[in-house]
């Protein structure tokens, strides 16, 4: 379906309409007196005639309305989009966040994807209010009134105009059609793009574990590069158009002097007529070349509405929440309830519950039975829109009051710890907090970034929440826990336990968890479900989430070394001949321009026409070589800055991935999309704007200054002096009145694609804790006050176009004024300044975003983005080092920033082919211990090295660690099939059987779910495992581990999410299978530590051998 050429009329008035065509015209009138003026005074000159000087004067005010046209045209088109695109994004970020998440959506409406169109796509907007609007008004408006001009001058010249301008909206609608086909493609890479990169994000650890970031990286390359051959291909389509366009409009003008020029020659036509004439043609040529850009310019936003329109125009799903209980005594009121991930296997069947104020409830049964599915359906039906599918869900659920959540998988939105208490809970008298964050051991991690969180912290951070808002909102009576207990050491889970079983008697509590003590408190009754076993029960909101605003919690040393101008310049062979090809075309132009001014006069002398036939070929050559180096001009500009953006995007991939302490911003919070996506994009962009054009400008006004030198030395000396006006006081001028805002502007699209997204993912989160509202209205804020500085600063918004306007034709003028050479070359240098005019308004609108582009290259320096290559992340080398079998620890000492220690001096032995256990309390050290163990974390101090299968010490910065596997806690599952999730483990030169995937998956414990998988290996699991249950994903992210014949397996709480009959058998069977490898088991289960051979307790720092 192709887009719409036009939004709804709402979104424009028509006094909008009317302020930018009044523009047009008063750009007509100006014109023309510039016009006028310059033709008879040179056609005087010719004829030896005395000039008025008040034509001068007259050719200043067209100057000056001419450079007030230019800059009301641009001020006027940027208000008049200014808070189209912001409703837009608004209602799109609305709409979304409000619906259930329980089923995942199609990959084409997935949050990255959603999250992209947001902020990516409704940018695209800009250009259709900026270009196309401004440009269609001009096209109508300026071709009508200077024909109609052009028609009183000369009938013979208005004919042949109106015979040249029907070709071009003819070629625009022909190559129109094409474009809608390369424009899908393009939006359909951009999406996967996005989907990939969040996959990604999410499931880093995972990767890190097994070795795969590096090629995950290749694999952002791979389709980044499809991406940049989807853009070129459309690219490609719209340079052709604008190659045509150009051509025919030059060739019609070069058509039109010739024509002049014959005419002359016979003495049929007046010179000044035709000089006039001349001097007008390029411009009307120029409303509708630009217009046919702008055609094009605005395809990606049109297609963006388009897609905005589908999205929010959906049907009305079926509702699930009732406002009326049967019995008013009730909290919670759950009546026939069922519920299905896919529309035939059904999670629950008929499911009846109630809850009394003081009444608790334990969800106990086996994992994969639709529990934490209960618990997000209620907070879903009670906080979403109730859109829910009618083929998935049935039935009715009422809640009396507002609710809590503990989440399996908790989401958090803000920076610290405290900001996010402030944010959820702003009720909660400071006592409370004080007194809660005392017993769960919060009080010295509140005030660190979220990003820094353990699981166990992030998930006391959860319950302190929840408790805060129970204790403090009196309209909060219902608690739902989904394992509140999970990844917390004896200590702070009986903490737990204890509060849960403080609530005041006016809640209610539902709890699913598989921890036994939980079942034990005397207000607590152990409730069955109903449900189908033959399909598991995932957790709605995928993996583990974190706030965007964490990125200020992590500091990276700033590196001056990272220069995108010099690296585009000078590494990408396509630059160079950019620069070649874009300066020649403006040479093109510029000679076009100023060969004519000297055919047409020169043919008032009424020479013999061989004499100009030289002069008539050179104009069509100009005019043809203008279109055709100005095609190559822009492939090559693009060829070269879309494969330093997808170069840039692995570049920038590796280079986080290879600092651990940017590992929990990256996988858990909404950054990913602006780092590698949005920043990208908007790099490749500037430097597209910025890099070329002063760089042609200087070359073609070096090549104007000479050869008006030549002509006459003073117009040498003006063109300089005009040079130096705008290569400071006015340069200085523009990026004074504007630079700084386009600054703030990159800085607002930037948070802007980053709150988007965080908002979605954190959907379910807000809502449960009825912020939603609330940061949605910080949103809006924002984007508020974004469009009220834009539009005091949208009155500076022509202003360097204007200016260059302005001193071009001022040049003209003085140069006429100035002039005592013969009549030919007075035209050919007026023309001539005349056309310096464009080059000038490009070179000053690239140095006017110069800033923005310092301003990105900064933040990506910050990051630790270099010129160079960066040190590789660890992978799977072939044939380097020694294979280590175990581990020596020598006072070790582990941190992620210099001066902050996670671990010290910790010495212990970790032997082969042994089970040792790593213990301790919630955040004390144990992942960041594996994390060394990986080798991915150099050691502060002391020595870690590896024990090869001699029994000889090895360091690690020598030793081969593909024998070394990590399953973390956050073992994120990809949105793919059962085979590729666990083929991930397996290098790529390798192969697995299905029989061994099928072993591995007994192994574990999946063999009875596996069996009832209708497509068997070849099934979707969803994002992040949506298909599974949480103690599911933990089993195949186990087996995922084992399967690559690791002789080290790093196990990171692998029991966290099953029950203690399942723990423990999943544990039996681990020891079966691992019997001959070295496993190093992080765990809070004393009784699955007591299993192990050694344990090492990071809370008493010491190793000691186990009975």
């Amino acid at each position: 379906m192709p887009a719409p050429r036009f939004l709804p009329s709402e979104l424009i008035t028509s006094r909008q309409f009317i302020v930018l065509a009044a523009f047009s015209a008063l750009k007509v009138v100006g014109l023309i007196m510039v016009a006028y003026a310059l033709g008879l005074w040179i056609a005087t000159m010719a004829t030896a005639g005395e000039n008025d000087r008040q034509l001068l004067g007259l050719a200043v005010i067209g100057a000056v309305l001419r450079a007030l046209s230019a800059w009301g045209l641009n001020a006027g088109a940027r208000r008049m989009g200014l808070g189209a695109k912001e409703r837009l994004r608004l209602n799109l970020v609305r709409n979304q966040a409000t619906q259930p998440t329980i089923a995942p959506a199609a990959k084409q409406q997935s949050i990255p994807v959603i999250a992209t169109l947001a902020s990516h796509g409704l940018e695209k907007l800009d250009d259709y209010f900026t270009k196309f609007i401004p440009a269609l008004i001009g096209a109508l408006a300026v071709p009508v009134l200077l024909g109609l001009y052009i028609l009183q001058l000369d009938w013979i010249s208005a004919v042949v105009l109106l015979l040249t301008i029907p070709l071009i909206p003819v070629f625009m609608a022909l190559i129109g059609m094409h474009t809608q086909d390369t424009l899908n493609e393009s939006q359909a890479t951009l999406d996967q793009l996005a989907h990939q990169l969040y996959e990604l994000a999410q499931g880093l650890p995972a990767l890190l574990g097994l070795g795969r970031a590096r090629a995950h990286g290749n694999a952002i390359a791979a389709v980044s590069n499809r991406y940049r051959q989807a853009t070129m291909a459309n690219l490609k389509t719209v340079f052709m158009s604008s190659f045509w366009l150009e051509l025919i409009a030059t060739l019609a003008v070069a058509v039109l002097a010739v024509m002049i020029g014959v005419r002359l020659v016979g003495g049929n036509m007046d010179l000044a007529a035709g000089l006039t004439i001349l001097i007008l043609a390029p411009e009307l040529f120029s409303a509708l070349r630009e217009v046919g850009s702008a055609y094009h310019a605005a395809d990606d936003g049109l297609a963006a509405y388009q897609k905005y329109t589908a999205i929010t125009t959906g049907k009305p799903g079926r509702q699930l929440r009732s406002t009326t209980a049967t019995n008013p005594q009730n909290i919670l009121e759950i009546s026939d309830l069922q519920f299905s991930y896919d529309g035939l296997n059904p999670i629950h069947q008929t499911v009846n519950l109630t809850l009394a104020a003081g009444e608790h409830r334990v969800l106990s049964t086996p994992s994969g039975t639709g529990k934490s599915t209960l618990l997000t359906l209620i907070a879903e039906a009670h906080s979403s829109d109730n859109s829910f599918n009618p083929e998935l869900a049935s039935g009715r659920i009422f809640v009396a009051n507002q609710l809590a959540t503990i989440s399996q998988h908790p989401q958090f939105n803000a920076a610290t710890g405290w900001l996010q208490l402030d944010q959820d809970a702003p009720a909660a008298p400071a006592e409370l907090r004080q007194q809660l964050s005392a017993r769960l051991g919060m009080e010295p991690m509140l005030n660190r970034p979220i990003g820094e969180y353990s699981p166990g912290e992030l998930r006391r951070l959860e319950v302190m929440r929840a408790l805060l808002r129970i204790h403090s909102d009196a309209g909060c009576t219902l608690l739902l826990a989904d394992e509140p207990t999970a990844h917390l050491d004896e200590r702070n889970a009986q903490q737990v336990r204890e509060l849960l079983e403080e609530l005041p008697s006016r809640c209610a509590l539902l709890i699913a968890s598989h921890d036994p003590a939980i079942s034990q408190g005397h207000h607590t009754r152990t409730t069955p479900l109903e449900v189908n076993n033959g399909l598991s029960a995932p957790q709605a909101a995928g993996e583990l989430q974190e706030p965007e605003a964490v990125a200020a919690g992590v500091k990276e040393p700033r590196s001056e070394k990272f220069n995108p101008l010099r690296e585009l310049l000078v590494g990408y062979k396509a630059s160079p001949k950019a620069l070649l090809w874009g300066s020649t075309s403006v040479l093109c132009a510029v000679a076009l321009a100023a060969l004519s001014g000297w055919l047409i006069v020169e043919s008032s002398y009424q020479p013999a026409i061989l004499h100009l036939t030289v002069a008539f070929v050179m104009v069509r050559t100009l005019g043809i070589g203008r279109a055709v180096f100005r095609y190559l001009e822009q492939l090559a500009i693009h060829d070269a800055v879309l494969a330093y953006a997808t170069d840039l995007r692995e570049k920038m991939w590796n280079a986080m991935v290879s600092n651990p302490a940017r590992w929990g911003l990256l996988s858990r919070s909404s950054v990913i999309l602006r780092y590698l996506l949005a920043e990208v994009d908007e790099l490749r962009d500037l430097l597209a704007r910025v890099l070329f054009p002063p760089l042609q400008g200087i070359v073609v006004w070096v090549a104007a200054a000479v050869t008006l030198y030549f002509i006459q030395p003073e117009f040498g000396y003006l063109a300089m002096a005009a040079a130096l006006v705008l290569a400071f006081p006015v340069r200085w001028l523009v990026q004074r009145i504007e630079g700084e805002h386009l600054v703030h502007q990159l800085r607002h699209r930037m948070q802007m694609n980053q709150s988007a997204l965080g908002i979605l993912r954190h959907k379910l989160a807000l809502r449960s804790n009825q912020r939603l509202e609330n940061v949605i209205g910080q949103f809006h804020e924002a984007e508020t006050l974004n469009t009220q500085r834009a539009r005091r600063h949208a009155l500076g918004q022509g202003s360097a176009t204007a200016l260059a306007t302005l001193i071009s034709v001022l040049l003209a003028i003085a140069i006429t004024a100035l002039s005592h050479s013969s009549a030919s070359f007075t035209a050919l240098a007026v023309l001539l300044s005349l056309a310096l005019g464009e080059s000038a308004g490009n070179a000053l609108l690239a140095l006017q975003q110069g800033r923005a582009l310092k301003e990105l290259s900064a933040k990506l320096a910050e990051r630790g983005m270099q010129s160079q290559d960066l040190p590789a992340t660890r992978e799977h080398p072939l044939d380097q080092g020694s294979k280590i079998v175990g581990f020596e620890l020598d006072s070790l000492s582990l941190g992620y920033e210099q001066g902050t220690t996670v671990v010290a001096e910790l010495s212990a032995h970790i032997p082969a082919s042994q089970w040792t256990a790593i213990t301790g309390p919630s955040g004390s050290g144990k992942s960041t211990l594996l994390t060394a163990l990986l080798g991915a974390l150099p050691a502060q101090g002391g020595a870690l090295r590896g024990i090869d299968a001699d029994g000889n010490l090895v360091e690690m910065e020598q030793a081969d660690l593909s024998s070394v596997a990590w399953c973390p806690q956050e073992a994120h599952l990809f949105d793919s099939t059962i085979r590729r999730n666990l083929m991930l483990a397996v290098a790529q030169e390798q192969n697995c059987t299905d029989a061994e995937l099928h072993r591995v998956l007994e192994q574990v414990g999946l063999a009875k779910w596996f069996a009832q998988q209708p497509a068997g290996l070849e099934s979707r699991i969803g994002s992040g495992g949506h298909q599974l249950s949480g103690g599911q994903r933990c089993k195949l992210a186990v087996a995922r581990a084992i399967l690559g014949g690791h002789q080290i397996i790093l196990l990171d709480e692998p029991t966290a999410h099953l029950g203690e009959d399942e723990a423990g058998e999943l544990i039996s069977t681990l020891h079966q299978a691992l019997a001959d490898r070295t496993v190093v088991l992080i765990t809070h289960d004393q009784n699955l530590a007591g299993q192990c051979a050694y344990r090492i307790d990071l809370g008493a720092r010491k190793l000691k051998a186990n009975a």
